[in-house]
C-alpha cells in the first residue's frame, strides 16, 4: 500500500474511533503514490528543537569509532538490566556515540538537531496540537539497537523515517520486552520516500524492525504493543523476526488493544511467531486496517497471520498468505468473537485466506461498511478463500455448511399478481373523497394523493388490512384547496415485492365548492357603552372615607378579537370634563378628606376617559390621540354634622376595583338625572390618591377633628 496514503487515512481511522490523536498518520509519507491516487497533500513535519545543548553540537554524520573506549562503556552485549539504549555515562566528548549507537556509527535526527538514542529523541518531540497536527520527524541513518521499550505517549506524533537503505532497528542481547508501546500517541514507521507538504524530501530508504535478539534469550512480548492510539506502517517497512513466548500479551509483531488501531497500508510482516496471532493480534473492540502490504510467513497456534476479535477493515491491495499454525497447516486471518471483514472501499487483486473460530453456519465473515458503493460483495468475495473444509462464504457474506444438503420445500402455489379495482368513487365535499374497491391479493392498502400531475407517492409496507375479493370503502378526507390525484396501493402479505397501484379517476363528479367563510364584522362599540361599577347606591362621605369604584371599558371583554375590533380601555377619571394634568386621577377611589354634609341626597358629575384600542389581527393597537370621555354620576347620601362617624375605607381600588358592598350592578351614564348642585360640590369630592403631602395632612387634620368632635359631643351627653 501507499505510505503517503499512510497517516492521512490513519488520521481519519483515529478520528472514527474517537483516540487521542486526531491527526493520526500524516500524509506526506509517499507523496508520488498519494499525487498518482489523489490522496491528500503531504504536509510538513515539526523540528523539535534540541533541549540538551551539548546534543545539539553532535554531528549529523557520526564520527569515525574513537581509538579509546571510554572507561565506563558497556559490554558489547548489554545484560537485561543494563539497556543498550541507555549508555551508562556519556562520553565528555560531544562527538563520540555511546555503545548503544557504535554497530551501526548512525545517526538519529531530528530537523538539524542530532540526538544520542533515539530513546533521547522520542522525549525530545513536542506535543501535537489540534493547530499544528503534523508529525514529527526522527530521521535514522544507520542501524540502531533497543535495549529497553520506547513508548509514544498521548499527544506525541511521530514518523521513524530512513535515510539510507537497508536500516535496522533490532532488538539487543538479552531483552524480552517490546521495542516499542503506543500509549494513547499516534507511531508510523516509514520507508520510501519521504516528502513534507512542500515536496521537499525527508528521507529515501528501508527499514527493518527486527526482533531476533541473540536467539538465546526467551523474548516475552510483541516488537509493537499497542495499548491506545495508533500504529502503522509503509511500504519499505518489515517487521520480522520476533518469537514472542508469551501466552499473556499476544501477537509476533503486533498487539494492538482493544480501542487502539493497526494500519498496514504496504511493507511486510514475516517471520514472526506467537501463541495467538503470528504476525497481528487484534482484541475486542479493536480495530485493524489492512490496505496495502503482505502478511507471509508467520506462525502461531491461532491465527499464524492475524488473530482478530475485532473488526478488520479491507479495502485496496492485500496479500495475507502463506502463514501457517503449529501443525503447519493454513491459518492465515482467523476471526473470533466479535470478529469480521468489513469492506470500506474498492479492493482489487486482494488474496487472503479467512477461518472463523467455532465457526457455524450463519456466522457473519465479510459485509460492506456503510455507505460504500464503489464496490459489491460479489466482487470481494473471489478475493477471499475460506480455509475450512466444512463451510464456505455464500453469497450474502455469511458461512454456508458445505456439507448439508438442502432440499427444496415443495412451494405453494404461487400468489397471483396483485390487482386492484375501483368500483366507485365520489366527492362527499370539498375536501373528502370517497372510494369502494376490491383487491384479488391478502395484504395491506394505503389511500394517498398528491398535487396533480406530480410524481406519484412513495409505497411503503404499511397500512390497514385488506382481505382478497371483499370490497374496501375509505373516505380521505382532508384535502386541500387545490386539484390532487388520489392513489391506491395494496402490497401482498407474503411478497413485499406483489404490490399495485392505481390512480383513481376522480374527476367523474364535479368537485363541491369550498365553503365560503363569513369574514366577521367588526365589533365597534361606542365609547358610551361604557359601564362604571360601585356607584349603585348613595355612598356616605365620611370624613377621610374613601369608597372602591370600577371603570369597564366598552368592548374590553371581547376575548375572540378579529382584525378591526374596537375596544375603549379607562385611562384616568376627573370631576372636570377638561381636567388639567393635576385633574387626572389614575387611583380608582373617591371621597371627601372633610366629608360631606347634606341633610338630603346629592348628585354629581364624574369624568371617565378612555383609550380607544383597534385590533390589527394580531394584537391591540393603542389610537394615537383618540382618548374620549364619558359623563357618569353618583348620589352622596345625607350627613348631619351632628351624627358624623369615621367611615372605614373602601379597599385598594385601581382599575378593576371591588365596588361597594351594596351591590355591582352597572351604572350607565343615564342612570340618574343631572344633579343641579354637582359643580357647587365638585370641591368637597376628591381622589384617594395618597401620594400629595398636603392632602394626606388634611385628612389626618380631618380625622383627629372629626374625633374630638364626637368624644366632646359624648361626654356632654354623659352629663
Amino acid at each position: 500500500m501507499r505510505r503517503k496514503q499512510l497517516f492521512a487515512i490513519l488520521m481519519a481511522g483515529a478520528l472514527s474511533m474517537g483516540m487521542a490523536p486526531s491527526a493520526a498518520f500524516a500524509a506526506d509519507t509517499v507523496a508520488a503514490q498519494a499525487e498518482a491516487e489523489g490522496e491528500l497533500a503531504a504536509e510538513e513535519g515539526t523540528d523539535a528543537p534540541a533541549e540538551d545543548p551539548a546534543a545539539s553540537e553532535t554531528p549529523t554524520e557520526t564520527p569515525e569509532t574513537p581509538a579509546e573506549e571510554p572507561a565506563e562503556t558497556p559490554d558489547e552485549t548489554p545484560s537485561e538490566e543494563t539497556p543498550a539504549e541507555t549508555p551508562e555515562t556519556p562520553s565528555a566528548d560531544p562527538t563520540e556515540v555511546p555503545a548503544a549507537e557504535e554497530a551501526g556509527s548512525g545517526t538519529i535526527v531530528i530537523g538539524e538537531t542530532a540526538y544520542a538514542t533515539l530513546k533521547e529523541a522520542f522525549a525530545a518531540v513536542p506535543d501535537s496540537t489540534a493547530e499544528a497536527n503534523d508529525p514529527t520527524y526522527i530521521k535514522i541513518s544507520s542501524e540502531i539497537e533497543l535495549g529497553e521499550t520506547i513508548d509514544v505517549p498521548a499527544n506525541k506524533n511521530i514518523m521513524l523515517v530512513a535515510t539510507a537503505e537497508d536500516i535496522k532497528i533490532k532488538r539487543a542481547a538479552g531483552f524480552a520486552g517490546s521495542l516499542f508501546s503506543v500509549s494513547g500517541g499516534t507511531f508510523q514507521i516509514a520507508g520510501g520516500t519521504v516528502n513534507d507538504k512542500d515536496g521537499n524530501a525527508i528521507g529515501t530508504g528501508s527499514i527493518t524492525v527486527d526482533g531476533t535478539g541473540d536467539g538465546t534469550t526467551a523474548v516475552t512480548a510483541p516488537m509493537v504493543d499497542v495499548q491506545s492510539g495508533t500504529f502503522g506502517i509503509s511500504d519499505g517497512v518489515t517487521l520480522s523476526g520476533n518469537a514472542n513466548t508469551s501466552t499473556e500479551v499476544n501477537g509476533g509483531a503486533v498487539n494492538v488493544a482493544s480501542g487502539a488501531a493497526f494500519y498496514l497500508l504496504g511493507g511486510t510482516v514475516t517471520g514472526n511467531t506467537a501463541a495467538q496471532g503470528g504476525a497481528v493480534n487484534a482484541a475486542s473492540g479493536a480495530n485493524v486496517y489492512l490496505q496495502g502490504g503482505t502478511v507471509t510467513g508467520n506462525t502461531a497456534a491461532l491465527g499464524g497471520g492475524i488473530y482478530s476479535e475485532g473488526a478488520v477493515n479491507v479495502k485496496g491491495t492485500v496479500s495475507v498468505t502463506e502463514n501457517k499454525d503449529q501443525n503447519d497447516a493454513a491459518s492465515n486471518l482467523v476471526l473470533a468473537g466479535e470478529g469480521k471483514i468489513n469492506v470500506t472501499g474498492a479492493t482489487t487483486g486482494s488474496t487472503i485466506g479467512v477461518q472463523v473460530k467455532d465457526a457455524k453456519a450463519g456466522v457473519s465473515v465479510v459485509g460492506l461498511a456503510e455507505g460504500v458503493t464503489d464496490v459489491t460483495l460479489a466482487e470481494v468475495l473471489p478475493q477471499l478463500t475460506y480455509e475450512g473444509q466444512t463451510f464456505t462464504i455464500g453469497e450474502d457474506g455469511k458461512l454456508v455448511d458445505s456439507t448439508v444438503t438442502v432440499t427444496p420445500t415443495p412451494s405453494e402455489k404461487p400468489e397471483a399478481k396483485a390487482a386492484i379495482k375501483i368500483e366507485s368513487g365520489k366527492w362527499t365535499s370539498h375536501s373528502s373523497y370517497e372510494i369502494k374497491f376490491h383487491t384479488n391479493i391478502n395484504g395491506l392498502y394505503q389511500v394517498d394523493w398528491v398535487k396533480k400531475g406530480e410524481k406519484a407517492p412513495e409505497i411503503t409496507v404499511s397500512g390497514q388490512k385488506i382481505k382478497a375479493d371483499k370490497s374496501t370503502t375509505v373516505t380521505v378526507t382532508d384535502l386541500p384547496d387545490y386539484d390532487v390525484d388520489i392513489y391506491v396501493t395494496v402490497i401482498s402479505e407474503k411478497d413485499s415485492k406483489n404490490y399495485k397501484s392505481v390512480k383513481v379517476d376522480n374527476s367523474a363528479q364535479k368537485r363541491p365548492e369550498a365553503p365560503v367563510t363569513p369574514t366577521p364584522v367588526p365589533k365597534t362599540p361606542a365609547v358610551t357603552e361604557s359601564k362604571v361599577q360601585g356607584f349603585e347606591n348613595a355612598l356616605t362621605f365620611y370624613p377621610g372615607t374613601f369608597y372602591d369604584f370600577r371603570a369597564i371599558g366598552a368592548g374590553t371583554d371581547n376575548v375572540d378579537p378579529h382584525e378591526g375590533d374596537v375596544r375603549w380601555v379607562p385611562q384616568y377619571w376627573s370631576m372636570s370634563a377638561n381636567p388639567s394634568s393635576k385633574d387626572m386621577h389614575t387611583t380608582w377611589k373617591i371621597g371627601a378628606a372633610k366629608g360631606i354634609y347634606k341633610d338630603a341626597v346629592t348628585t354629581y358629575d364624574i369624568y371617565v376617559f378612555f383609550q380607544k384600542e383597534v385590533y390589527s389581527g394580531t394584537e391591540w393597537q393603542a389610537q394615537s390621540g383618540i382618548i374620549e370621555s364619558v359623563k357618569y354620576q353618583f348620589k352622596a347620601a345625607p350627613l348631619a354634622q351632628t351624627s358624623v362617624t369615621p367611615g372605614v375605607t373602601g379597599s385598594d381600588g385601581t382599575y378593576g376595583g371591588n365596588g361597594t358592598a351594596e351591590g355591582t350592578s352597572d351604572l350607565t351614564p343615564t342612570t340618574y338625572a343631572d344633579g343641579t348642585s354637582g359643580s357647587a360640590s365638585k370641591s368637597a369630592v376628591s381622589t384617594g390618591d395618597e401620594s400629595p403631602v398636603g392632602t394626606m395632612m388634611a385628612l389626618a387634620a380631618a380625622s383627629i377633628l372629626a374625633g374630638g368632635y364626637v368624644l366632646v359631643r359624648r361626654r356632654k351627653k354623659e352629663m
